[in-house]
């Protein structure tokens, strides 16, 4: 029975490698061609991704009732915003616009987050990431290398990115973050980096260029910045690392409070215009529909099916989400969604500090602690936490689990794991 099982979270490793890094929707297009009606097709959905979707999700379950141990069950408690936020989700059924799609974004969305739970108790977790970064650089690479046979499928076509790389990825902006994460991750995971390693770092840079993506790069520096200081602070001794960690927080929001004082220069910088791309616009707009369901919101994911959202659809066209994960949550669920949102962000760097912090090897989460960090600004221009079929929201579940994990791990009377 140890083997069967074995084999079946291999299938899930597998399975969650197919359906959350582009492979499935490649497949998809590479079938069908791209969706010339967008709002159908999202409404409709796809029925690989279901299938496939509730598959993992069977599977997440089974393994989870299995491997029911002391280690999963403390893990479990110091997760409860998790379950918080995903039960209400599930209640937000009861006044959402279009039930029905509520009902399966919040299925798909489960999946996510019990499928990244089963992986992160089911193998070490840090070398969960590595694999996921290996795997990215290595999806990226077979996208570089269809560039000349299938530029239709792996380029943008038209509008202001033409030409620019998209890849396996359903998105650019997303696969250029992808790759951002992934480079990250094996820049600080792997302290002595293979040749693999180095030529998937060099193939996720060429990729993040021909995106012309400028978040990417900004993710990018800022995260090899932080990767670099957070593993530079970090001592023998806990209290030492504690100290150092509680200076660099002050460092880092006084940064912060000087990139906001200087934020039309940084923009002109980096070729960017003040509105970042019209998503400041979109978000004048969207306060309007924000107004009149405040509290509750329209139900999971079910604006952008509802006929709530014709008057924007009809004047700027369908986008399919507000490109900010926390429009995104207040459209969800309203404030108290945001509120769960934002405690579930907080709650990640607490138990990634408490990892950093804690354990003999804890330069081993600068990586994990820097994205965590870098994803507050990324989730308030982009559609990240809370996306139920996004690469940037599985990898946020991992880490936050692996954080959650390793803190629990980690032996609270003398800071230290041997």
């Amino acid at each position: 029975m140890a083997v069967h099982i074995d084999s079946l979270k291999r299938l899930c490793l597998l399975l969650t490698l197919i359906y959350y890094c582009g492979l499935l929707d490649f497949a998809t297009r590479l079938v069908s061609g791209r969706a010339t009606d967008v709002l159908a097709a999202h409404a409709a959905g796809d029925p690989a991704r279901q299938f496939v979707g509730v598959l993992l999700l069977l599977l997440a379950i089974f393994l989870l009732c299995y491997e029911r141990d002391n280690r999963v069950s403390t893990s479990f408690n110091k997760d409860l915003i998790w379950w918080a936020l995903l039960g209400y989700l599930m209640l937000s059924v009861l006044w959402s616009y279009v039930p029905a799609i509520t009902l399966r974004r919040v299925v798909a969305f489960s999946t996510l987050v019990l499928s990244a739970y089963v992986l992160v108790q089911s193998f070490s977790p840090l070398s969960l990431l590595r694999f996921f970064a290996r795997a990215v650089g290595i999806i990226t690479l077979l996208g570089l290398l269809l560039v000349p046979l299938l530029p239709e499928l792996v380029l943008v076509g038209g509008g202001i990115r033409d030409q620019a790389f998209v890849g396996l990825f359903a998105d650019k902006n997303a696969g250029a973050r992808n790759c951002a994460y992934a480079f990250l991750l094996l820049f600080g995971l792997v302290s002595t980096k293979t040749g693999l390693d180095k030529g998937l770092m060099l193939i996720l840079l060429v990729a993040i260029a021909f995106a012309n993506s400028a978040t990417a790069w900004v993710m990018l520096l800022a995260g090899i910045g932080l990767i670099t200081l957070l593993r530079y602070l970090h001592a023998t001794s806990a209290q030492t690392s504690f100290n150092r960690l509680m200076l660099f927080a002050v460092l880092l929001i006084l940064g912060c409070l000087l990139c906001y004082w200087l934020y039309e220069q940084l923009l002109g910088l980096l070729g960017r215009d003040p509105t970042l791309t019209n998503r400041m616009v979109i978000w004048q707009l969207m306060d309007g529909f924000i107004d009149i369901e405040p509290y509750w919101g329209y139900g999971f994911g079910a604006f952008w099916a509802s006929d709530a959202a014709d008057a924007f659809v009809s004047r700027w066209g369908y986008i399919g989400n507000a490109h900010s994960g926390y429009y995104e949550a207040m459209l969800h669920g309203g404030w108290a969604c945001l509120l769960l949102v934002v405690a579930l962000m907080a709650t990640g760097l607490w138990h990634a500090g408490n990892a950093y912090i804690r354990l003999s090897q804890g330069q081993s989460m600068a990586a994990p602690l820097a994205i965590l960090l870098l994803m507050i600004p990324i989730n308030a221009v982009a559609f990240a936490v809370l996306n139920h079929n996004s690469f940037d929201m599985f990898l946020f579940a991992l880490m936050c689990f692996t954080a959650s994990r390793l803190a629990a791990e980690a032996q609270p009377d003398n800071w230290r794991v041997v």
